[in-house]
């Protein structure tokens, strides 16, 4: 297994996770202050990798599961249900979300109406999950790549224009929301059993798992402090848009770029965990699957619904903790009483 290969298994965590945090973390952080909003990125961070990995095992010993099967054969149906509900919560507010957003940065930056833009945005990124995960494999690399790079160019390129003076501000009264928001950035566990399956071997996925993490740490870091020291408390909702203000029409495409690559990286991501699990847990086509999970957030932003901070607010207050904290520690404490290792003590190697 090579370096390469496992990169290309982390960028569906990175895909995945990276589209809120983008968006979200540095105006939260700025409303509680640089330093609180590092230590508490770090706490969340290290706290969803655990769970992540607890899933991961799990996934594993069942040949690769989607977590709703996981979920089921651990807890029982109501623990079917339960992850079922968290996951479609967390995935459809996201999808809606993420389609709003689509259509705002592409709209800004072509002759496109925000809603025509939102359209062509839902049916490139749709088309996507149809591909499957091969497909889908391939374009989150690149995507991740690209993302990479930008981060790179607006932390070096907005640095000069800080002022330290902004590190100076600590607001602890915004602390549960700032959390609520980084407990959506991180969340990437209904990519888990994808990334296993599309490498076949635990230890394998643990490593680009873990490179995941580490990278999406990292790249938060970058943009809370560039953001923070460069605009205080004045970082708008969809932070990188506010380089307009700094470079003109140049911030303008990189402050709609940015966000743009993020949101379609994620909308796939999230999408194809999500018709994965109707096919392995409710038995649909692939088609039928498909429907279900693109369709229903097109149709609510086009009967109104499109508020990308609202529906973020729902998805993550409700479906993240399902998804990556109550569930995946039930299943732990399950396992345990039945006094089972929930180590994997014979890795599944890939058979290549």
């Amino acid at each position: 297994m090579t370096f390469t290969e496992e990169l290309r298994g982390a960028s569906l965590i990175i895909g995945s996770i990276i589209g809120a945090g983008v968006l979200g973390i540095p105006y939260a952080a700025a409303q509680i202050g640089l330093l609180p909003s590092l230590i508490l990125m770090l706490v969340v961070g290290v706290l969803l990798y655990a769970t992540s990995i607890i899933l991961l095992r799990f996934s594993a010993k069942s040949g690769g599961s989607q977590i709703v099967t996981l979920a089921s054969d651990l807890l029982g149906r109501p623990g079917g249900y339960l992850m079922m509900g968290g996951m479609m919560v967390y995935i459809y507010g996201a999808l809606l979300a993420y389609t709003s957003a689509g259509g705002q940065t592409l709209a800004a930056i072509t002759p496109l109406s925000e809603v025509m833009a939102a359209i062509l945005f839902w049916i490139v990124a749709s088309f996507m999950i149809y591909q499957g995960l091969e497909a889908s494999i391939k374009t989150e690399f690149a995507l991740v790549i690209g993302i990479v790079f930008l981060f790179l160019v607006v932390a070096l390129t907005s640095l000069p224009h800080g002022d330290l003076s902004n590190a100076d501000t600590v607001d602890m009264g915004a602390w549960q929301a700032f959390v609520g928001v980084a407990l959506f950035a991180f969340v990437g566990h209904a990519m888990i059993p994808d990334v296993y399956r599309s490498i076949g071997d635990y230890e394998a996925a643990k490593r680009s798992i873990r490179l995941a993490f580490v990278l999406i740490f990292a790249l938060y870091v970058i943009l809370t402090v560039a953001f923070v020291l460069v605009f205080g408390r004045e970082v708008p909702q969809i932070g990188p848009q506010a380089f307009e203000q700094i470079y003109g029409t140049s911030g303008l495409i990189i402050g709609n770029v940015l966000p743009l690559i993020t949101v379609m990286t994620s909308f796939i991501g999230f999408g194809l965990a999500q018709k994965n699990n109707y096919v392995d847990y409710n038995g649909l086509s692939t088609s039928v699957a498909w429907a279900l999970t693109a369709v229903p957030p097109l149709v609510l932003y086009l009967y109104g619904v499109r508020s990308f901070v609202g529906t973020l607010k729902v998805a993550g207050n409700v479906g993240a903790l399902i998804i990556t904290l109550l569930v995946p520690i039930a299943m732990y404490v399950v396992w345990n009483v039945r006094g089972s290792d929930p180590s994997v003590a014979e890795p599944s190697s890939s058979t290549d």
